[in-house]
């Protein structure tokens, strides 16, 4: 995981050097990661439906609806200041 601690990549770095392994281009990656923000929440999102709605009651899944809007916000984000 990218993290600010000294010596380690950032999430761009971290980024750069895979597409150099792999042979592959990022110049749409902006779409993939929001793409991938979108999958998450909607996951979440399902999981928090089936328990506001009593399908189960598990209650670690209460607090999923936090997440999706932590999701969407960062999805957001993404798109307001993507170059693309």
């Amino acid at each position: 995981m990218p993290t600010n601690m000294e010596g380690a990549l950032t999430r761009k770095q971290m980024m750069q050097r895979y597409a150099d392994r792999a042979g592959i281009p990022i110049s749409n990656f902006d779409f993939y990661y929001c793409f991938g923000l979108f999958r998450l929440a909607v996951i979440a999102q399902q999981i928090y439906f089936r328990y506001y709605h009593g399908q189960t009651s598990d209650d670690r899944f209460k607090m999923l609806i936090l997440g999706v809007h932590v999701l969407e916000n960062t999805a957001r984000r993404v798109i307001e200041q993507s170059r693309l």
